[in-house]
């Protein structure tokens, strides 16, 4: 979301921290960066890959060219679609809730600027196994290419909940694996804005 301006001093010339963004644009439409075959998350712990092979996310500039802090919602992504999700052991479904995000979290160096999706809620779906996913996705946003990228390693997600097994669901597969509550998820891959350019500047 993202272009920042440094302050120049009268002696000096310096980049300021800055508290506040402001993001410009309309409407968003992320998708599966182009060339990339899947968005996959990572169990890191059990070390479990769940590849999709669709995952966008879309919506709007939240009050486009108004100021805000670090961390206060600059896009709000209420529509996200998932398919084609599938590992060595069968298909799955992944199921997104929630009222999902995007924010800046620190200065634009450059065209790059340290962001976050928030709100996540996910819901992943496999035979015998049933766990929801929760927290940030800690990332950059580039302005130049309009890509989202999450960090390497933990994201800011975690396994918060595994439902007891009912006769209707059982749960092998999950205990199986080990998962356990807290454990922290990667997010592998890539977003591209395909709809009008997001801009952001300090402040």
């Amino acid at each position: 979301m993202i272009a920042a301006t440094a302050i120049i001093g009268s002696a000096t010339v310096a980049a300021q921290a800055a508290t506040a963004y402001t993001p410009t644009g309309s409407t968003v439409t992320f998708a599966k960066t182009a060339g990339l075959s899947n968005i996959t998350l990572t169990e890191i712990e059990a070390n479990q890959m769940f590849p999709c092979s669709t995952f966008s996310m879309a919506g709007s500039v939240v009050s486009s060219g108004t100021s805000r802090s670090y961390g206060a919602n600059g896009l709000a992504l209420p529509s996200t679609t998932t398919g084609g999700c599938t590992n060595w052991w069968s298909a799955f479904t992944v199921t997104a809730s929630g009222s999902w995000g995007m924010t800046v979290v620190g200065d634009t160096v450059g065209t790059v600027a340290p962001s976050r999706l928030t709100n996540v809620l996910l819901t992943v779906t496999m035979p015998q196994c049933t766990f929801s996913i929760g927290g940030v996705v800690n990332g950059t946003f580039d302005t130049a290419t309009q890509r989202f990228t999450p960090v390497s390693g933990a994201s800011g997600l975690t396994l918060t909940n595994i439902p007891a097994p009912t006769p209707s669901r059982p749960q092998t597969l999950c205990a199986t694996l080990d998962f356990q509550v807290t454990d922290t998820i990667a997010v592998g891959g890539s977003w591209t804005n395909t709809g009008p350019a997001v801009g952001v500047a300090n402040p």
